[in-house]
């Protein structure tokens, strides 16, 4: 019987110094470009430089795939399972850090930093999970590849080019989400709503710099004053805000777009102001149908399905130019085939304000069935080391690496009952859980490439 969680805490400082080293880099999104040596930017290229080399060093094949993704291999065997996490990282604003977000601090049994939960730590508790079972010779059948991309955040271009270059793992799992086991991911459809400020009310307005992110900070300029007034409704409706010269500012609660309930939009509550002080027909469209609304009621869209959860919204970048403020939203869907019935909804709405909308993205749901073997294996592997046997697997919001590879399911690394901290300030991990972590992701390897 081979004790993982015993032989995890001989990797604590080792795997706590990797992390510490990847996290340096600042692998945020810079500007896409195809055709360079660093197409998802040099912070990008530079940590998956790091961690192949860091690979290369604890003996394992690693292999660079045009600076998109990597993959650190280990074992033998002509079917291959696939280990799918990333490197990339949603944006920081550092005045909302109580650290520095690309230092890892560790402070009474927490370790903060942009990354440690999504997804450096699951990515570097994945790679000590195999050198667990490199050192103590533990053989399997089947070839394991940790597969790193570098732009999760952002459209998973990444893997998509990949598996254009490599072969497709036959079986696999993502540790870049929740424990157990989440075996079924929502539908995933974005779109870019156009407002024109036919009432030249608004000078600027800026917040949000991923779709995927619930703004936790907006600013607007007008070209009426009204700084009086907004800072009365803020202090009466006991909402954060301030004046900065001409600038009015909001602030919200941050939150991944899979639970935008959780967060508070700080641009909505802009617009929520302009509504009630103004005749601007854009914060009239906002809050009929976008403000405080995260399961799409005032679109009618509110769809709900009992193994899939309900649909959510998050209107998450707000940026205006030429007097048309561009409004990007993220909506998570429990069923496919629906967005015909969103396009209607969106249409309808829109054309009572002649305001315009393109659709920029859209994925299928991803599920497998909880009582295939990998469910079941992966179930088990986290069971026996936590001991957990109480949670059940589940379905989520979130779409994640899984979805590139039919038999691939998201595996850890939150807690279940945990809060949410990825895409967060002060987003934090705690170590005894981080070297667990190995621990099941050895399991789980030994279990799968048996």
């Amino acid at each position: 019987m081979i004790d993982f969680k015993k032989l995890a805490q001989d990797y604590k400082e080792e795997a706590l110094k990797t992390l510490s080293d990847l996290i340096s880099y600042k692998s945020v999104l810079d500007e896409y470009r195809p055709n360079s040596d660093a197409p998802f930017g040099q912070g990008c290229k530079e940590a998956l430089d790091y961690i192949l080399n860091k690979g290369r060093k604890l003996g394992f094949v690693a292999k660079n795939v045009s600076n998109y993704a990597g993959h650190i291999e280990y074992g033998q065997g002509t079917e291959i399972l696939g280990i799918l996490a990333h490197l990339d990282v949603v944006p920081v604003n550092p005045s909302e850090w109580d650290t520095d977000p690309f230092k890892l601090t560790i402070k009474d049994g927490y370790m903060y930093a942009r990354g440690t939960a999504d997804d450096k730590g699951g990515l570097v508790a994945s790679l000590y999970a195999l050198k667990l079972l490199k050192d103590n010779h533990i053989t399997l059948n089947k070839k394991v590849r940790l597969i790193m991309g570098c732009d999760e955040e952002s459209g998973s271009r990444c893997l998509t080019h990949y598996f254009t270059k490599e072969e497709m793992p036959s079986l696999g799992f993502s540790p870049d989400a929740e424990f157990p086991v989440i075996y079924g991911e929502k539908a995933h459809v974005c779109y870019y709503l156009y407002l024109k400020d036919e009432e030249n009310i608004i000078k600027s307005f800026d917040a949000g710099d991923r779709l995927n992110i619930v703004p936790a900070i907006a600013k607007m300029e007008l070209n009426i004053d009204l700084k009086r007034e907004y800072l009365a409704w803020l202090a009466k409706n006991n909402i954060k805000g301030k004046i900065d010269g001409d600038t009015y500012i909001a602030y919200g609660i941050s939150s991944h777009a899979m639970c935008p309930q959780n967060g508070k939009n700080a641009a909505t509550i802009l617009l929520d102001f302009l509504f009630e002080y103004t005749n601007s027909k854009i914060a009239n469209f906002t809050s009929n149908y976008l403000s405080y609304d995260p399961f799409g009621k005032k679109l009618n869209i509110n769809v709900t399905d009992s193994d899939m959860g309900e649909l959510t919204i998050n209107p998450g970048t707000f940026k205006f130019k030429d007097h048309i403020l561009e409004i990007g939203i993220d909506l998570r869907v429990p069923k496919n085939n629906y967005t015909k019935v969103i396009n209607e909804a969106l249409t309808k709405a829109l054309n009572k304000y002649n305001f315009n909308y393109k659709k920029i993205d859209e994925t299928p749901i991803h599920y497998v069935d909880k009582n295939s073997f990998l469910v079941k294996k992966l179930q088990e592997s986290y069971q026996s080391i936590t001991g957990d046997n109480i949670n059940k697997p589940f379905t989520i919001g979130g779409g994640t690496y899984a979805k590139f590879i039919k038999n691939c399911v998201a595996f850890g690394p939150q807690r279940p009952n945990s809060p949410d901290c990825c895409h967060i300030a002060n987003e934090y991990k705690k170590i005894d859980e981080f070297i667990e972590e190995i621990a099941i992701y050895a399991k789980a390897i030994y279990e799968l490439g048996k």
